[in-house]
């Protein structure tokens, strides 16, 4: 269905894109929607707010949140069809505070998004570590725990008081072209684990 024609039940991608440096990247998540919104532009650009709002707590400042793609499940095919996605520009800084050295891009936050069966679904964020969040155990970066509980908090709040809308669920949907295997989340784990990918990592740095 088109993006600004929501339906109950349809599945859709929200990926932020973010940059620093002249390197540039993208998170994607998936969110169901619970009903037919009144307004569909209106929900869209609200659950956009809702996504910001989170990464710009959780990245350092000198990362932008550059904008956010919205689009239906299904891939945009050929022709091309406008009305499958929506490009919000952003361009705003990270808000956490910070003070000492940025760790580099290549150290990742990792976090899980839980669901109630199956696996968990894994995020990876750039941009967000500090040198004094870091500790290490048996020679591997770790998270020290009290960025960790901060950034549990960050995490928790935000889960809590936004999700789930009277319009939208965040969930984790596979399958190609439609998707098969829809499971909701139920929260999101900070893990102690310290990820890392290479800047040209082509699975995790979706364009």
């Amino acid at each position: 269905m088109p993006i600004d024609a929501v339906q109950s039940g349809e599945i859709f991608t929200v990926r932020t894109y973010k940059q620093h440096a002249g390197f540039a990247w993208a998170n994607t998540y998936e969110v169901q929607a619970g009903i037919e919104p009144v307004n569909s532009v209106t929900a869209i650009e609200s659950l956009v707010a809702s996504f910001v709002s989170l990464e710009q707590a959780i990245h350092l400042p000198p990362v932008i949140i550059d904008r956010v793609v919205v689009s239906t499940y299904i891939p945009d095919g050929a022709p091309y069809n406008p009305s499958s996605f929506t490009t919000i520009p952003v361009s705003l800084a990270g808000q956490r505070v910070s003070s000492g050295d940025f760790l580099p891009l290549e150290l990742c936050l990792f976090v899980r998004r839980n669901a109630a069966v199956g696996r968990d679904g894994r995020l990876l964020y750039r941009g967000c570590l500090l040198e004094g969040d870091m500790g290490t155990d048996a020679f591997r970066p770790v998270l020290l725990s009290s960025p960790r509980n901060s950034f549990q908090t960050i995490f928790g709040t935000w889960f809590t008081t936004t999700f789930p809308t009277t319009i939208w669920n965040i969930v984790l949907a596979r399958g190609q072209p439609n998707p098969t295997n829809v499971r909701q989340v139920i929260g999101f784990q900070v893990s102690e684990k310290i990820a890392v990918k290479k800047l040209n990592n082509r699975y995790f740095d979706r364009p």
